[in-house]
């Protein structure tokens, strides 16, 4: 007997079926005569599928879960997709539906090689081979590394052929830095632009102001004002500039300038450094400034109340009509009250003594009603007391202000 010739048969044939799908499998035991005289079997499994379509969903889901469960446990050759896990391939490419053979295979590939599944899907037809390479992706054997290009070198030129120069634009001339003076404004400029953004706020307001007091007047106001909100740091610097005639004269011609400089300190302290410089040649005093450097104790702190008690000793200079220039020490005493009586108004409290040889008290109110997401407008209330007036001036002196604002 050669090789691989058929000695006997046994035929095993089970079927079952569930919810219309009805497989029969068919166990063919082939005894057989290997090179060497000795004798071997190998079980050939074939598959007879009767297949009814079910009449709910569900069914084909529930029967496909059914029989992969069995599948699981059936016993398979380590050569090929044999047994129960290929009839139920065969079953899921008889239902003519993709989604339920890609399921199918996706299934199968749990338990089972990709060459084996690819195998078993072939048996059934080329395309199901194909579609099932396609679902699981090729062979680990069939990953080869595709060897690079050879590289073929250049030829040498000859001595005949023409030289070509490349043309090379000159080198610029180096450009000599901008003097200081010019360097400096760019400079700053640039820092302040690379700041966050929405710490930062501005206004402009133009308006008109009433004097009572020294003197009985209506003033025309224009101011500009920029604040960072203070985390981390913060900074405020306003000015204000009013101008007025009287009888053809000029009545007022007045410049206020302040900044503030402040840094946190902890939970509630902070340190600062304040300046102020106003200029009034139509007052007791031609200007007079002041720069002191202190700390200052937030005490209140929440989404509608913001209380901050600052105190700064420093230097006050004046320039009078009479008397010249004057330096002497002072004491600056200040108190900001923030109120938020709603979303659209607001309400400030300033309270300042300026503690020299010639003291003052200011107290400044300020009521600000939102015109809409970048207007509004505001009233101005403020009271100053000279402790030792100039003569010929009163020790006290009004003034209410009416702006329209501008938010950028």
């Amino acid at each position: 007997m050669s090789k691989g010739d058929v000695h006997g048969t046994q035929l095993i044939a089970k079927s079952s079926s569930y919810l219309g799908l009805k497989v029969t499998v068919r166990k063919i035991s082939i005894a057989r005569c290997e090179g060497d005289g000795s004798r071997g079997k190998r079980d050939v499994y074939q598959a007879k599928r009767v297949f009814t379509p079910p009449n709910v969903l569900e069914n084909r889901v529930q029967m496909i879960a059914n029989m992969v469960c069995a599948a699981i446990v059936a016993v398979t050759s380590p050569e090929d997709l044999e047994g129960a896990l290929q009839a139920l391939l065969e079953a899921a490419a008889a239902q003519d539906d993709a989604q339920t053979f890609a399921q199918t295979v996706q299934l199968l590939a749990l338990t089972q090689p990709t060459d084996r599944i690819v195998a078993g899907a072939h048996t059934i037809s080329p395309e199901h081979g194909d579609r099932a390479r396609t679902l699981l992706g090729p062979s680990p054997l069939q990953t080869r590394v595709m060897p690079a290009p050879a590289v073929t070198p250049l030829a040498a030129p000859r001595e005949d052929m023409p030289v070509v120069v490349a043309e090379t634009e000159p080198h610029p001339e180096p450009v000599e830095p901008a003097p200081i003076w010019r360097r400096t404004p760019v400079h700053i400029i640039t820092l302040l632009g690379q700041t966050q953004s929405d710490l930062w706020t501005g206004r402009a307001q133009l308006g008109m102001r009433s004097d009572s007091g020294d003197s009985e007047r209506l003033d025309y106001t224009l101011g500009l004002e920029a604040k960072r909100q203070l985390e981390g740091w913060g900074f405020e610097a306003s000015t204000l500039y009013s101008y007025s005639m009287t009888n053809n004269k000029v009545g007022r011609d007045e410049l206020i300038a302040k900044a503030r400089g402040e840094r946190e300190a902890g939970e509630h302290w902070t340190l600062f450094v304040n300046t102020e410089w106003e200029r009034d040649q139509l007052s007791g005093f031609d200007w007079t400034g002041f720069f002191g450097a202190g700390a200052g104790y937030r005490a209140v702190q929440n989404p509608s109340t913001k209380l901050t008690l600052r105190a700064a000793p420093g230097v006050r200079h004046l320039r009078e009509a009479d008397n010249g220039n004057r330096t002497e020490g002072a004491f600056d005493l200040l108190s900001d009250l923030e109120l938020k009586l709603n979303n659209s108004m607001q309400l400030e409290s300033e309270t300042r003594i300026l503690a020299a040889n010639n003291t003052r008290a200011d107290q400044l109110f300020k009521l600000q009603t939102d015109l809409g997401e970048l207007w509004s407008l505001e009233v101005r209330y403020r009271y100053r007391h000279e402790f030792d007036p100039e003569p010929g001036f009163n020790a006290g002196d009004n003034r209410t202000d009416l702006s329209l604002v501008r938010e950028f």
